[in-house]
C-alpha cells in the first residue's frame, strides 16, 4: 500500500473515530437497532470516506487556487450555446409540459428543499414528473440529486451533517474570512443594478478572493450523486462568467462533470470558488439579473417555481423582481406557481441552521400539497 492509500484510511479511520465517540446526543438518527448494515450507517459510511476523500485531495492541493480542476483529464470544453442573455431569446422551455424551478440560498436553502421535496413525496405529490429542472446555487445541489432520482441519499446525508457542523464546515468553510473575501462581499453588498459592468465588478472581485478551493465540494457531489456523469438531458445548471457577466446555462450537451456545473453554480463571491468550467472562471449563478433564471422555463405548459423568497435579493443588492419574471413567462403562455420560503431572519451559510431548516420545508410541503398536487398533476 502506497503513502497516499494510507493516508486516506488514516482520514477515513479518523472520522469514522469521531463520530462513534461524539456523545449519543450528537449522533444524527443513531438508533440503538441499528447495524452496520443499515441503509442510514451505510450512507453515513460512503459520507466518512467521501470527506475523508476530499480532505485528504485537498491537502495535496493545498496552497492552490480554484484554478485546479481547469486540469482534470475531462474535456471541459463549453458549446457555443452556453451563454444565454436574460431573458433568455429563446427559452428552453418550449414544448415542455412541467418545468421546476429551483432558486439559492446557502446551506439553509439546501436542506429546506430536500425537507421540502421528502414532505410533497409524503403527501404523494410525485415531484419528479417534471420534464425540466432549471436550478441555481442551493437549488443546483438539490437538482442534481432530483434529476439522478437520488434525492433520498442526500436528505440522509443532509440529516447527518446537520448534526455534524463541524465537518460540513471543513467542506465549504464559510466561517473565517481574510481581506480578499471581506472586500468580495462587499462588493456584492455595494452593488444596486443588474448591468453587465456590475456584474463584472462583482466577478472581478470573486475572482481576486482567496478561497477555499472547489475540490472539496466536487468530490462531495460525486459522493452524493453516485456518478460524475450528468444525469440526463432535463436538468440545465446555471452560473455566471466572472469576467464577462454573462449567464451560462449548462446541460447534457456542455459536456462536463455534474460535481463541476453544481460547484460552479454555488461559488458565491468571497465565501467559495469560483469554478473553472471549461476556459470560463465561474462564480455563483444568483451573480446575475436573474435570481430563479425563471425565464428559461418560458413556453412550459406549467411551471412549479420554488424560491428562498419573493423579493429575489439574497447574498447580493442585484435587483431581481420575481413577481415581474413570472408575469414574464406567464404571457408566455406558462402557468406558473411560486412557493417562497421566507424563512425570516436565519444564517443562511450556518451548518447549525440545516436541521430546522429541513422541518420548516417539510412543513411548508405538508401545508402545501393540495395545491400544488392540484397544479402539478
Amino acid at each position: 500500500m502506497d503513502g497516499a492509500s494510507r493516508t486516506l484510511l488514516h482520514q477515513a479511520s479518523l472520522f469514522n473515530t469521531i463520530f462513534t465517540t461524539m456523545p449519543s446526543g450528537e449522533r444524527s438518527m443513531k438508533r440503538p437497532t441499528e447495524s452496520a448494515h443499515h441503509p442510514l450507517a451505510m450512507q453515513r459510511r460512503d459520507v466518512l470516506l467521501g470527506a475523508a476523500a476530499a480532505l485528504f485531495l485537498s491537502s495535496r492541493e493545498a496552497g492552490a487556487q480554484p484554478g485546479s480542476p481547469r486540469n482534470a483529464p475531462v474535456d471541459l470544453m463549453l458549446s457555443g450555446g452556453a451563454a444565454m442573455p436574460v431573458p433568455a431569446d429563446p427559452s428552453l422551455g418550449k414544448g415542455k409540459d412541467r418545468a421546476l424551478v429551483l432558486g439559492g440560498g446557502g446551506e439553509y436553502f439546501i436542506a429546506w428543499l430536500i425537507g421540502f421535496a421528502h414532505g410533497l413525496g409524503a403527501a404523494g405529490v410525485p415531484y419528479q414528473l417534471a420534464d425540466m429542472i432549471v436550478d441555481s446555487s442551493a437549488g443546483a445541489v438539490v437538482g442534481c440529486a432530483l434529476a439522478a432520482d437520488h434525492l433520498g441519499l442526500l436528505r440522509g446525508d443532509m440529516e447527518f451533517f446537520g448534526a455534524f457542523p463541524r465537518l460540513l464546515t471543513s467542506l465549504v468553510p464559510t466561517g473565517a474570512s481574510n481581506p480578499s473575501q471581506i472586500r468580495a462581499r462587499e462588493i456584492c453588498e455595494a452593488t444596486h443594478d443588474a448591468s453587465i459592468a456590475s456584474i463584472q465588478s462583482i466577478g472581478r472581485g470573486a475572482m481576486a478572493a482567496r478561497n477555499p478551493s472547489v475540490i472539496e465540494l466536487q468530490l462531495m457531489i460525486d459522493v452524493l450523486s453516485l456518478d460524475r456523469s450528468w444525469p440526463n438531458a432535463k436538468l440545465y445548471v446555471t452560473t455566471t462568467d466572472c469576467y464577462t457577466g454573462e449567464r451560462l446555462v449548462l446541460s447534457q450537451s456542455s459536456q462536463i462533470p455534474i460535481s463541476h456545473a453544481a460547484c460552479a453554480s454555488v461559488s458565491l463571491p468571497g465565501v467559495f470558488g469560483p469554478t473553472w468550467i471549461g476556459d470560463r472562471l465561474c462564480m455563483d449563478g444568483a451573480m446575475s439579473g436573474t435570481s430563479t433564471h425563471v425565464d428559461l422555463v418560458a413556453g412550459a405548459k406549467r411551471a412549479l417555481v420554488v424560491a428562498l423568497t419573493n423579493v429575489g435579493q439574497c447574498f447580493s443588492h442585484i435587483p431581481n423582481d420575481i413577481e415581474q419574471e413570472l408575469k414574464n413567462v406567464e404571457a408566455a403562455g406558462t402557468k406558473t406557481l411560486l412557493i417562497a420560503a421566507d424563512p425570516g431572519k436565519v444564517h443562511l451559510l450556518s451548518p447549525a441552521e440545516i436541521e430546522p431548516a429541513l422541518k420548516a420545508g417539510h412543513d411548508r410541503a405538508v401545508s402545501e400539497a393540495d395545491r400544488i398536487k392540484a397544479f402539478w398533476v
